[in-house]
């Protein structure tokens, strides 16, 4: 029987290694047929072409594809190159010739004779040899050659670039290799570039998507989001019969290399390497909303097309080179020839994809298929003919709005009944509308549902229905990984969101532009419109139309010039304002203005501050015009005046911190901190010279000018149907918190000034800090010119008693640091000095902690006390207006049950503190205990840890300790030690004690690895009746234990992997310090997940470990065990226990289509599964092997819980356990 294990595990990969062959040759999936040219030319043709990095000169077949192009293509038409231009080799080091850059330019000297646009992309390739550096040089290649500025995207380095087609066309062009870098081997990485983290990245690429939903949207990226290739997980022929690891040809090896590669996606440039697979899920999930979209890549060195319902993957990188390709999950074409791909995408928003194939420097078509049908347009014969003025209408139907006592007592009666309210409101044709507006384009928001509207003088404006959507709300939340409109339409969750909109008063904005005329605020002018469907809605009556609408001005650009913005020079967002007050001291904020408009924020009770919702008016100083002031323009009001009220919100935020923001509006703010939420990080970001006597001035100057005339005035530009006694009740409310107004500033500026945020430009600057008696400390910055110090950008005075820490950032250019003066009672301070070589004259150390560039020629004589570390690292020296201090905890509850410990729950939390410095925490600590029913025992654990102790390694610290009473099983040494059913759990019982602790330096990778070496101390006591065959000699022993551990993880998905690998090996010397014995140990644990269907709805879970144990023998707690939990399920926990054990299992699992409950979707997960291992002392000969086999389930409800259950049975019986888990 010894043999069966090895020769199981041979015919299983071999089996898998030839029904998963990538190929070269041509394959179509049989269901596609060829399609009939169409007669229509009014279309657009995208020519793709990829992997050009080939050192040889272009050859025949590289001429006869850009001949074909030529031949095809229109001035309309775009031609894209999409990476990996070049051999990285070779392209930029000065010791190689010029071979490789003639190749390349000569093949851009043969492509620019093309009609279309060309575009050029980075792959990994061009960015692989000196980076940003590197990657500069080709671009200047190719805009030189092609005599094109535009022709590389995306400029510098940066991640995405947009061009706007037509109406119907949209491209977004992303730099995927940019996510994926290494982002501390270069100081100037995003130097020129507005997005500068890969979270804003996401929220960008998320956000303009969504503006283009309405379009067929083309995202040119180097990295296939689909692939059927060997970068996609298959294994090529080659790798078979010719093995070969990093192209080094290894018998055996090389399969079983190839093999972990295709599975594991150990490089990082395999698609399902973790961080490449966390930029494609997060491409897939801003996707979800879009109809129509199209993945254009190359990377792979083949031609693909694949079809995910409304997301198709073009895979076309056989310009230059030959690779392999499978059919795989939703194929319709692969093929490794060379050849190019071609989208065509007509007015209709109908689209094709053709291939084509070349050989002997002669082009065939070698597929046409069909990819989108042409769209529905909206039948404009059917609109009514509209003749009315005026329309009554409400936002909800008013049967939703009618609750009763109870519920209206628990879960609140917000304004509630103002929104099933019919009011009367103008009836507008938009084409008639302020000289006539038109559609633009789809909004943005996450909630709204809006369309941007422009004005014959290309002013834009914001149309929104008063009625948000609870769906879209869904899907950004993150439950777009299942159809939301069919599983959370008509459900709890979505009725309970449309419920939890009626907080906020539906037509409270409408007062707003009063109440800011009154103090000098700039502000928009919504006005409440009955928008009917209408042929300028064209295609978008489907989803507009016969609603309440308002209608508003974006302040933009558009409206340049505009009185109602104060005449400005220019409206900025807010990045762009960032950008101008960094590059050039010329520009300032005017703080006065912005301050009155955050009081302002307070007295309307608007929660909702965050970035977007600002614009920035330039306006020239009256007093200085060499100076420019940028002037605040608050937008969006809709959060005014919200009534959070109600049982369950009132329960929430007394125990729950986060749901503060959400008060009632009233004469007072109970919750400041948590109500400023969302602004806060602004105010830190820009508010540099101000202090709280400028905030006292401006709440007086607001209850001076703010009048119970001024606000009844406001309040009558509501609708009349509304005006009942909620609605005096708010206008008193509002007069009552303005009067208020000073204690809920000194709060908020109390909670504002305990920690602060200063910047200087990204020029020279000079920051003086002096410590001063009695925890003051004061800060000053100015410009250096000529050396000197120049114009001061701000100074400020800090007391210890009130701020607990300050972060300074230095910015570009090469700054001057000085800190001195001897003061007490210090208030920490971080400075970060940013790009450029800075130089820190530091008298007085204490409490400050220094960042900068190791790379960069800095200057630090004497640290004096101050904690300096200069390390190329990205995330510490970078500046984000994201970056605070902050803490997270979270809980944790878990309730099992197996026939070994009976019942056992446990609870535990974690908190983490988030500091200037983090991997990803700055430090953490928590707890677990579990409890054991049947033998009444429990297990405490504590950890703790300091994120980046030493380099990039964290520091955490374990410890353990059992009751007295806690017990391990212990049947014996040896394979065929004995096992009586018939005898009590408690005969196999040992009562110990486990006291542990130790420390870990650990590493976490950012493509899959963590790294694990330390030291830790254990001691065991046993009680006084341990068997002798245990081998126990003393009731006490003690342990010093050196360990190193590894482990990789790649899964394409962690609810449900369909391909993946866990590499996991613990390695460990331990001395017993009580005797003279000492072992190693060596635990390798290898874990597969395949898809072995075609919808990869069914996984095979396959997992081989083994256990060794070298040295001296070990003692019972401390052998290679097999068990319930340790490899044989159906037995007893501990049930072998010898110096070696290998053991292998295998589990079929299959993903099956969720359950619509209403309440959230129940996904069931059920598998069956095999399991066979065996263990083994030195010397003996046993060569059985044991099994179980079984099934069970996974049951889950994402965000509340999930659950598990199992069955296994085996020769020794049967087992059962079960789980819960309950999340946060």
């Amino acid at each position: 029987m010894s043999n069966k294990l090895p020769f199981h595990i041979l015919i299983a990969l071999t089996l898998f290694l030839f029904t998963s062959c990538a190929i070269k040759k041509l394959q179509i999936d049989s269901d596609r047929l060829p399609i009939s040219p169409k007669s229509s030319t009014d279309y657009r043709s995208f020519y793709l072409l990829g992997n050009l990095n080939s050192t040889d000169a272009p050859d025949a077949n590289f001429k006869a594809i850009i001949n074909d192009i030529k031949s095809r293509s229109k001035k309309e038409d775009f031609t894209l190159i999409l990476g990996d231009n070049v051999d990285s080799e070779n392209f930029n080091r000065k010791d190689k010739d010029e071979k490789d850059k003639e190749a390349f330019k000569n093949k851009l000297e043969i492509i620019k004779g093309l009609n279309s646009s060309v575009y050029v992309l980075a792959g990994n390739e061009d960015w692989n040899d000196e980076g940003l550096k590197g990657l500069k040089n080709i671009e200047e290649m190719v805009e030189d050659v092609l005599d094109n500025d535009e022709a590389f995207q995306p400029e510098n380095g940066c991640p995405l670039e947009e061009i706007e087609i037509s109406d119907s066309m949209h491209l977004f062009i992303v730099d995927s290799q940019w996510y994926i870098e290494d982002w501390n081997k270069n100081p100037d990485f995003n130097d020129k570039c507005e997005i500068n983290t890969r979270e804003k990245f996401i929220t960008v690429l998320a956000d303009e998507m969504r503006k283009q939903r309405h379009k067929t949207v083309i995202v040119a990226m180097h990295h296939p989001i689909y692939s059927n290739g060997v970068y996609g997980g298959q294994m090529s022929i080659e790798n078979i019969y010719q093995p070969s690891i990093e192209n080094f040809y290894v018998p055996v090896l090389g399969s079983a290399w190839s093999f972990i590669r295709s599975q594991g996606s150990v490089s990082r440039q395999d698609r399902y390497n973790p961080l490449m697979n966390e930029l494609m899920e997060e491409i897939k999930s801003a996707s979800t909303d879009l109809d129509r979209v199209f993945f254009v890549s190359a990377h792979e060195k083949t031609l693909q097309f694949i079809d995910h319902d409304h997301m198709k993957q073009i895979v076309s990188g056989t310009t230059v080179e030959e690779g392999y390709a499978s059919l795989g999950k939703k194929g319709i074409v692969s093929s490794g020839e060379r050849g190019y791909a071609e989208l065509r995408v007509y007015k209709d928003k109908s689209s094709e994809v053709f291939f084509y194939q070349v050989k002997n420097g002669k082009v065939k078509e070698v597929f046409s298929g069909d990819a989108f049908a042409k769209a529905v347009p909206y039948n404009l014969d059917s609109l009514p003919l509209i003749t009315n003025d005026f329309k009554k209408a409400s936002i909800y139907k008013k049967e939703e709005t009618v609750k009763d006592e109870e519920y209206e007592k628990f879960y609140g009666k917000h304004y509630r009944t103002l929104y099933g309210l019919d009011v009367k409101a103008p009836v507008v044709m938009l084409d008639t509308l302020y000289g006539g507006l038109k559609v633009e384009r789809a909004g943005g928001g996450n909630q709204t549902q809006g369309l941007r509207l422009v004005d014959s003088l290309d002013r834009e404006f914001n149309m929104r229905a008063l009625e948000k959507d609870a769906i879209q709300f869904l899907k950004s939340a993150g439950y777009g990984t299942v159809d939301v409109d069919k599983y959370f339409g008509g459900t709890f969750p979505q009725e309970l969101i449309r419920d939890f909109y009626t907080a906020a008063h539906p037509y409270g904005a409408f007062a707003v532009p009063r109440l800011a005329g009154a103090i000098d605020l700039n502000h928009t002018h919504p006005k409440l419109f009955y928008v009917p469907k209408q042929a300028t809605l064209g295609d978008f009556n489907k989803t507009h139309g016969d609603r309440l609408y308002m209608i508003v001005e974006k302040p933009d650009d558009s409206f340049k010039n505009s009185h109602m913005f104060g005449n400005n020079q220019d409206i900025e967002s807010t990045q762009d304002f960032f950008d101008k007050i960094r590059e050039d001291e010329k520009y300032r904020l005017d703080e006065r203005m912005y301050i009155r408009a955050r009081i302002f924020d307070m007295l309307l009770g608007d929660w909702d501050r965050h970035e977007d919702q600002w614009r920035w008016a330039e306006i020239v100083d009256p007093k200085d015009d060499e100076k420019v002031n940028f002037i605040a323009i608050p937008r969006d009001r809709d959060q005014v005046f919200a009534r959070f009220d109600g049982e369950l919100l009132d329960f929430m935020r007394k125990w729950m911190k986060g749901s503060r923001q959400f008060g009632v509006y009233g004469p007072n703010i109970e919750h400041i901190e948590e109500f400023s939420q969302s602004a806060i990080k602004l105010d830190r970001a820009i508010l540099q010279s101000s202090d709280i006597e400028l905030w006292k001035e401006e709440v007086a100057y607001i209850q001076k000018h703010i009048t119970p005339d001024v606000v009844s005035k406001a309040f009558n530009e509501m609708p009349d149907e509304v005006k009942d006694e909620l609605w005096q009740q708010t206008q008193q409310d509002l007069l009552d918190r303005k009067e208020n107004l000073n204690d809920i500033v000194n709060r908020y500026y109390e909670h504002f000034l305990k920690f602060q945020t200063l910047k200087g430009t990204d020029k020279d600057d000079y920051f003086t800090i002096t410590r001063l008696p009695n925890g003051i400390t004061t800060i000053e910055a100015h410009r250096i010119k000529d050396g000197e110090k120049g114009t001061l950008l701000f100074s400020r005075t800090f007391d210890q008693k009130l701020t607990q820490e300050i972060w300074i950032y230095g910015l570009d250019d090469d700054d001057v640091f000085e800190v001195k003066g001897e003061g007490n009672d210090l208030i920490k301070i971080v400075i970060s000095g940013g790009k450029g070589e800075d130089q820190y004259k530091i008298e007085n150390g204490k409490n400050i902690e220094i960042y900068d560039y190791k790379s960069e020629e800095n200057e630090l004589k004497e640290k004096n006390g101050a904690k300096a570390i200069f390390r190329d690292d990205y995330d510490i020296n970078h500046y984000d207006t994201e970056k605070v201090p902050s803490t997270a905890a979270k809980p944790h509850l878990v309730l099992t049950y197996n026939p070994d410990h009976g019942v056992a729950p446990s609870i535990g939390f974690t908190k983490s503190v988030i500091g200037y410095e983090r991997n990803p925490y700055s430090s953490m600590y928590g707890f677990k205990a579990q409890y054991f029913s049947l033998t009444q025992a429990a297990k405490f654990d504590v950890f703790a840890g300091l994120g980046n102790a030493v380099g990039h390694w964290n520091l955490e610290f374990k410890g353990l300790i059992t009751t007295n009473n806690y017990t391990e099983n212990f049947f014996g040494y040896g394979n065929d030690s004995e096992f009586d059913r018939d005898t009590n759990y408690d005969a196999n019982r040992i009562q110990l004690q486990r006291q542990e602790a130790g420390f870990h330096l650990i590493k976490l990778g950012h493509y899959g690895s963590k790294f694990d070496i330390g030291i830790g101390y254990k001691a065991v006591e046993t009680d006084v009746n341990v068997p002798a065959a245990t081998r126990i000699t003393q009731l006490r022993d003690d342990y010093l234990q050196f360990h190193a551990n590894y482990e990789y993880k790649s899964k394409d998905n962690d609810r449900f992997p369909t391909r993946g690998m866990l590499f996991k090996t613990s390695t460990a010397f331990t001395d017993d310090l009580s005797n003279d014995r000492y072992f190693f140990t060596i635990d390798p644990d290898l874990t597969f997940w395949n898809a072995i269907n075609d919808n990869r709805t069914i996984v095979l879970k396959t997992n081989l470990a083994a256990q060794t144990r070298i040295g001296d023998d070990p003692y019972f707690y401390q052998a290679a065990v097999l068990g319930a939990n340790n490899g044989l399920r159906s037995f007893r926990t501990e049930r072998f226990a010898a110096n070696y054990a290998i053991n292998a299992s295998g589990d079929l699992i299959f993903d099956l289509k969720p359950m619509k409950t209403k309440l959230l979707p129940l996904r069931l997960t059920p598998y069956i599964g095999y399991d066979i291992g065996k263990v083994w002392m030195d010397n003996t000969d046993s060569t059985r092997f044991y099994n179980s086999y079984g099934g069970g389930f996974q049951l889950s409800m994402t965000g509340l819980f999930s659950s598990s259950f199992s069955y296994f049975h085996g020769d020794e019986g049967g087992r059962l356990q079960f789980g819960l888990t309950i999340s946060q």
